[in-house]
């Protein structure tokens, strides 16, 4: 599953929450002052019941209330129109908010990382990456949101351990893929390699990722496995059920034709 991971300040991208790819809005965060002798506080769990029972609230204000009290205790970022609030605004720096278009959900930033949600879009490994491999995928996963640069060293290592798998020595990822290459995988696979940086240079050893890129390196690391996985093993798995479904004669037939050239 391609995705195009979250960006500070980036117009669109594939959202935290729904995970489409869609366009974002941004915003500022803005200081205003509450009342003297007021602040923030978490509402009281059953006040959705006091609300329903208070004959003081009654038609839209109830509902009204019951619908801001019921934002409230999701716990969620959301809009909320203060406009008539007293006090001084300000606007609050390295603090901002993305919007999603496609589900509405607030996604809120400290500078260049994301602070919520949690963890950021799921990333689907294929299906056919060898089980020993799959814990490490799904443990990049789980931290790409608060560690890039963990993800990425992860999946470094499956890389390399999908390499070995797949008949190669697992040490140098430049040369496995080259190997690879030299088998059948796509040659832009070895491109993309070049992308995230995996030919040796000054900073970095030959045949190594050079992870201090963050988040886009995670992103591509992540297509990339999923594209060696598909080329590698699930393409070939699917040529060979195809092959098995041709009568058994055309299949001897094919055989002897191969065993002859």
């Amino acid at each position: 599953m391609t995705e195009t991971a979250p960006e500070l300040g980036k117009k669109s991208f594939s959202c935290p929450h729904c995970g489409a790819h869609a366009h974002q809005d941004w915003a500022y965060f803005v200081k205003g002052y509450y009342t003297k002798g007021d602040g923030p506080y978490v509402p009281r769990t059953d006040v959705i019941e006091v609300i329903e029972k208070d004959q003081n609230f009654q038609g839209d204000k109830k509902e009204n209330l019951k619908i801001y009290y019921n934002k409230r205790l999701s716990k969620k970022p959301f809009f909320e129109d203060h406009s008539d609030s007293p006090g001084s605004r300000y606007t609050v720096e390295n603090l901002y908010m993305s919007v999603c278009f496609s589900c509405k959900e607030i996604s809120l930033w400290k500078c260049d990382e994301i602070i919520y949600p949690d963890s950021v879009i799921e990333y689907i490994p294929n299906s056919d990456l060898p089980d020993d491999l799959l814990a490490d995928f799904e443990e990049a996963a789980a931290i790409v949101a608060k560690s890039p640069r963990g993800a990425a060293a992860l999946l470094r290592l499956v890389i390399q351990k999908l390499c070995k798998e797949l008949g190669e020595k697992g040490k140098n990822i430049n040369d496995d893929i080259a190997a690879l290459v030299e088998k059948g995988l796509d040659v832009r696979i070895q491109k993309a390699l070049d992308i995230v940086r995996v030919i040796g240079n000054n900073s970095v050893h030959p045949g190594t990722i050079d992870i201090k890129d963050n988040r886009k390196v995670a992103a591509k690391l992540f297509n990339l496995v999923n594209l060696i996985t598909e080329a590698m093993i699930t393409q070939p798995k699917a040529i060979d059920r195809f092959y098995e479904t041709l009568p058994e004669k055309a299949r001897d037939a094919i055989d002897k034709r191969d065993k002859k050239e």
